[in-house]
């Protein structure tokens, strides 16, 4: 279970630094506490379903896409497997957006 709990906080901080948004914030529109935001990104709270529905509210988000977890639960061994098999997969169209995408992403 903690592995679960490990992977939903990653998930969670995720999100919410890439939306530039500190604890403080997520706290204010979630109406949730802070402390209770940081025990749940560090893995030491198991959040109730109202809890997490509440969280994917105040982020504008579904709750299928806050427990979008596959990225936290693969090593990057086999990310980079899938990656190049989507790759060898892809047809010229694809791979002509998988690459403008990678060059925006790392130059």
């Amino acid at each position: 279970m903690a592995k679960v709990q490990d992977a939903f906080g990653k998930r969670l901080r995720e999100i919410r630094r890439r939306r530039d948004m500190t604890q403080e914030r997520l706290a204010e529109l979630s109406g949730l506490s802070i402390q209770y935001i940081g025990e749940i990104e560090r893995g030491k709270r198991n959040p109730s379903l109202t809890s997490i529905e509440t969280l994917a509210s105040a982020l504008d988000m579904s709750v299928a896409d806050l427990f979008d977890l596959e990225a936290f639960q693969v090593t990057n061994d086999e990310m980079k497997t899938k990656l190049i098999d989507q790759i060898n997969r892809a047809d010229d169209e694809q791979l002509r957006i998988f690459y403008a995408i990678s060059r925006a992403i790392l130059g």
